[in-house]
């Protein structure tokens, strides 16, 4: 939790465009939809901004949009061959960028990774959703 409180601190609000936070009933049906537990610095993040463009890419979120909600975007990839335990929230260089649910740790965290158009996990690319979304904020 300790990277999303940075990632907040250095958000730009005039760079981003973020839905609205939605509650935690929400949440909570989103995880039964998905049949999987999210980490608590991407629940900190549905909380406050529900999802959407942040500097230029796109967080998923639970928004209702096709574009954007993790759990439609999820679902879809799923019918496709993602792995159950994988929940998708960002696309970049069109990889998918999801939460590894199943490695899920004793802190409420899990690893993001990086997944190819084959449903293969090609990297790990931050210990936890805080940390991806600060280092991606640092880097815009």
């Amino acid at each position: 939790m300790e990277h999303y409180k940075k990632a907040k601190e250095i958000m730009d609000m005039d760079a981003t465009d973020f839905v609205y936070g939605v509650c935690e009933a929400d949440i909570d049906n989103a995880m039964k939809a998905l049949d999987v537990c999210f980490p608590e610095s991407y629940k900190a993040f549905l909380l406050d901004f529900g999802g959407g463009d942040a500097g230029g890419e796109i967080i998923f979120g639970l928004t209702g949009n096709d574009d954007d909600d993790t759990v439609k975007i999820t679902t879809t990839e799923r019918s496709q061959g993602l792995d159950k335990k994988l929940v998708v929230v960002s696309i970049f260089d069109d990889n998918l960028i999801c939460l590894d649910t199943s490695r899920l740790k004793y802190d409420g965290e899990c690893p993001v990774v990086e997944v190819s158009e084959d449903y293969d996990i090609t990297d790990v690319i931050a210990e936890s959703f805080g940390k991806f979304l600060y280092d991606y904020l640092s880097d815009c």
